[in-house]
């Protein structure tokens, strides 16, 4: 028995059939690559929380760009080494993520892709997509390759709404995308304020969270017990609805350029 559709199924590459990807090869100048994770999200979001969002965001995009846009699998597991204090995360090096992407990435290239897209649902990972984006000018100069994360796109919005003065991870920010995006991944019974406050923080957590402009790595379970960094209780629908589609809207402007960009 074959499954029922899935909507945005014709966008996606792993949902189509060959001669369906070749049609559709014709005008998708774009392919965006949905990268997230498999870790831990405090007591109320799934582990895949991550992924979830990144792939329901690049469908939309698709949909909205439609035919100029197609959305490979996303890649489920990222950088997570910082959440393996929780039961359940999995983690892939930085060495090995950044390979995994940049072998997608020579595989789109081999069918003649020459723009491609990562949005990027986990901040764990972004470091490591700055080395993929060096490594990709060097080596496929005939290749445009541009990233985002989601709430990066609209952290304008979330200051203004956002109740925690302390947020980053299972916030009322990601919870509310989430909620959105893909209700099944939260379960609203077990939601509960994260670590929300800054004067809360003690020891190297405190330290780290000291001053924006410097990083230093810790492991979750030492900046809070939760693994929730702001209240995910304050979390709602209408205010995931207001960023998630505030940032489409902002990443189909910049890709309906991207896709008429030229290569020199």
């Amino acid at each position: 028995m074959s499954r029922p559709p899935v909507p945005g199924d014709r966008f996606r590459l792993a949902s189509m059939t060959r001669p369906e990807i070749e049609d559709a090869r014709r005008q998708a100048r774009v392919v965006i690559i949905p990268t997230g994770s498999c870790e831990q999200h405090g007591p109320a979001l799934s582990l895949e929380t991550d992924t979830v969002r990144a792939e329901a965001l690049a469908v939309k995009l698709a949909d909205r760009l439609a035919p100029a846009v197609l959305v490979t699998p996303p890649v489920p597991v990222g950088v997570s080494e910082h959440h393996m204090g929780f039961a359940g995360t999995l983690t892939l090096s930085p060495t090995t993520f950044v390979q995994v992407v940049l072998e997608m990435i020579q595989s789109l290239r081999r069918h003649g892709w020459r723009r491609v897209f990562v949005l990027n649902g986990h901040g764990g990972n972004d470091a490591a997509l700055g080395v993929l984006s060096t490594i990709v000018m060097h080596e496929m100069p005939d290749v445009l390759l541009a990233w985002s994360g989601i709430s990066p796109l609209v952290a304008d919005l979330s200051a203004e709404r956002a109740t925690s003065t302390l947020r980053g991870h299972s916030c009322e920010v990601e919870t509310s995308q989430t909620m959105y995006l893909s209700p099944d991944s939260v379960r609203p019974d077990r939601l509960q304020p994260g670590t929300s406050d800054r004067s809360k923080l003690q020891g190297p957590a405190a330290l780290s969270r000291s001053n924006r402009a410097i990083h230093m790595a810790l492991p979750y379970d030492q900046v809070t017990p939760t693994g929730a960094l702001g209240d995910g209780t304050a979390a709602s629908p209408e205010l995931g609805e207001l960023l998630i589609e505030t940032a489409a809207e902002r990443l189909a402007a910049f890709l309906s350029r991207f896709a008429a960009e030229t290569i020199v």
